[in-house]
């Protein structure tokens, strides 16, 4: 069998060591599969660079990098199901618990103020499940949606903190709950309705030109 030269094998480890893979185990995995790949490829007659260019649009076309994050999306796909879960459930119950407590109140019956402590500590909670979620499984997007996602992490995290130093009777909840509404209000759904106009009703303008 033929067997690549140190010169050739050097070649390949820094073209595979140039797009800085964090894994190394996954480096050393890639330079093993594309040495044999490539030496397999030149024992049929094909020259280096041709054996090499094979052994890219072989393992990787879309490069190296894209390995890297189908694997590290397989290895916590069971992480990023268990925490949209959490996100989801947390923000029903919050929606839940809030709204409730919001009857009670109006209708002055005992213990709206334990389930608005309750709604707002949850949602404080998943805020933060949230941020967590999206730093490790979306880090790929834009600046401006790090910054609409921002603002509306940010405005329930200030209002829910501001509610639940009201409760306990803690100062600067009025601080708190006021930099929370004008974060809502004037940068995030400003933002969220500018997109939901650009790219939610372009698409649905769209499909209904094409179906006519």
């Amino acid at each position: 069998m033929f067997q690549l030269s140190e010169q050739q094998t050097g070649i390949i480890y820094e073209r595979l060591h140039k797009p800085g893979l964090r894994s190394v185990k996954l480096e050393e995995d890639l330079f093993d599969h594309f040495c044999c790949y490539v030496e397999e490829e030149m024992e049929r007659g094909a020259d280096f660079e041709s054996a090499y260019r094979n052994a890219v649009d072989a393992i990787s076309p879309n490069g190296i990098k894209e390995i890297e994050f189908e694997l590290f999306f397989i290895m916590n796909f069971n992480k990023q199901l268990s925490m949209k879960r959490f996100v989801f459930l947390g923000g029903f119950a919050a929606a839940f618990l809030l709204s409730t407590a919001t009857m009670f109140r109006t209708l002055r019956w005992p213990g709206a103020n334990v389930m608005l402590f309750a709604g707002f500590a949850i949602l404080l909670l998943t805020v933060i499940a949230g941020i967590i979620y999206l730093a490790r499984f979306l880090r790929s997007r834009s600046r401006l949606f790090w910054f609409r996602t921002a603002a509306g992490l940010l405005a329930p995290a200030l209002i829910a903190m501001g509610f639940i130093f009201r409760i306990l009777h803690i100062p600067g909840a009025n601080v708190l709950y006021g930099l929370g509404t004008i974060v809502l209000n004037f940068i995030f759904l400003p933002l969220f309705f500018l997109h939901v106009y650009r790219y939610g009703f372009g698409r649905v303008g769209e499909e209904e030109r094409r179906s006519v």
